[in-house]
């Protein structure tokens, strides 16, 4: 006769239900009889393991301000050399006009002498009307309506508006909306420019038309004089238009004299 053998999986599976049992009541003596037993042997355990997270995490912050750093540096670093190659084109544009100024006036035989004269500024903005001037000369000194006023040497910053005996009001060409001609940077391109009041204008070219910041406005005339220094370029969404924001070098709340140009009469 063939016996079935007997399994002994039932035996390991009770075997293995009290070790189960037998291991959470150990757990739940130690703690209940023993609180402080936890505390003292798995805390260095887990402090372990949170130091090393917290070296882990502080590298990675280390190294990601570093990067930052480097990239700030950089950034900044390109924006001082474009700003000071802006700032060189501007000054050799400055003397380029100076000198193509005397070499016009040399031929033309206009040296300037006699035909300019000095005004002390009486009134400025924000006591006079808004950017106009009132000056010490006028038709006594052989001022008339239409004279053109330079500021600092070279900036052409205004006209004669109206000219009594011993004074006269200079309109800016700032005053907001008055358009004049201007011919823009080395490539000469004519437009006209928008005062915005306070030395500032604008204007808008064609997308492709190459400008830079710290190009030099002139006006078409005999004498090629400073007119404004690009500040700012911003081109639409479609790019098909760049809007120039420029201004004058000088600030006409800081002049005492201007020179009245009595030449061109």
């Amino acid at each position: 006769m063939t016996y079935l053998k007997r399994s002994k999986r039932p035996g390991r599976g009770r075997a293995t239900t009290a070790f189960v049992v037998g291991g959470l009541v150990f757990v739940f003596a130690l703690t209940y009889l023993f609180p402080s037993f936890f505390p003292s042997v798995f805390f260095p355990v887990g402090s372990l393991f949170w130091r090393a997270e917290q070296s882990t995490v502080g590298f990675f912050v280390s190294m990601g301000k570093i990067v930052q750093s480097k990239y700030s540096l950089v950034e900044e670093n390109k924006r001082l050399t474009e700003e000071l190659a802006a700032r060189d084109r501007a000054a050799l544009m400055l003397d380029d006009v100076r000198t193509e100024n005397e070499t016009f006036k040399s031929m033309l035989g206009r040296t300037g002498k006699g035909n300019y004269v000095l005004g002390v500024i009486l009134v400025r903005p924000p006591v006079s009307l808004y950017d106009t001037l009132v000056i010490d000369v006028g038709t006594k000194d052989g001022v008339a309506a239409g004279d053109k006023v330079y500021a600092e040497g070279d900036v052409l910053v205004g006209d004669i508006a109206e000219a009594y005996g011993s004074q006269s009001k200079v309109a800016l060409y700032s005053v907001p909306g008055r358009k004049t001609p201007i011919l823009v940077g080395t490539s000469t391109v004519a437009t006209d420019a928008t005062g915005r009041g306070g030395g500032n204008f604008i204007f808008t070219l064609p997308a492709q038309t190459k400008l830079a910041e710290g190009a030099v406005i002139t006006m078409p005339s005999i004498r090629n004089h400073i007119f404004g220094v690009v500040q700012r370029i911003m081109v639409d969404s479609t790019d098909s238009v760049q809007t120039v924001l420029f201004r004058s070098p000088a600030n006409v709340n800081q002049l005492r004299f201007v020179e009245v140009d009595r030449t061109l009469r």
